[in-house]
């Protein structure tokens, strides 16, 4: 073998198991929607589901109240089938906006099967999505968590 082959050979090796990460499969356990700003938003939800749309919704959100600095919340009702795991893709933008802000389950960061997307809303109108792993908040808040994996 020369010198060639062994270089694309450990290429090869070295990619192999990072493909996986790029299919990662999760049960959506929620989609909850922060405020940070002062104003009322509404805001227009995109769900798909291994390529298929399978859930459109518009969320109005209040906003945060200044003397009491609470942070305005709202979860997207669970209307996405969730019996099996797979590939999800979020978009969000507020009404009247053009451009999509887009996340998928590629961009999770924990290892539980089960996650939950945060959608926050900043004071600039700004959107952004985190990820996290539904664990926590199945023992704190088992209401807040989608039924999963139950067929």
């Amino acid at each position: 073998m020369n010198r060639r082959s062994y270089l694309v050979l450990g290429v090869t090796i070295g990619t192999s198991g990072c493909l996986e990460f790029f299919d990662q499969e999760v049960y959506l356990g929620g989609l909850r929607l922060e405020n940070t700003s002062e104003a009322d938003h509404s805001v227009e939800i995109r769900v798909r589901k291994d390529g298929g749309q399978v859930h459109e919704s518009t969320v109005d959100i209040s906003g945060m109240e200044d003397d009491e600095n609470v942070l305005s919340t709202e979860f997207v009702e669970c209307e996405w089938p969730n019996d099996e795991s797979g590939e999800f893709e979020i978009a969000a933008r507020l009404t009247g906006d053009d451009s999509w802000v887009e996340t998928t389950s590629d961009d999770t960061e924990g290892d539980d099967s089960c996650q939950m997307v945060f959608l926050r809303i900043e004071e600039t109108g700004t959107l952004w999505f985190n990820w996290d792993d539904c664990e926590r908040y199945e023992a704190e808040n088992p209401d807040t968590v989608c039924g999963y994996g139950t067929g």
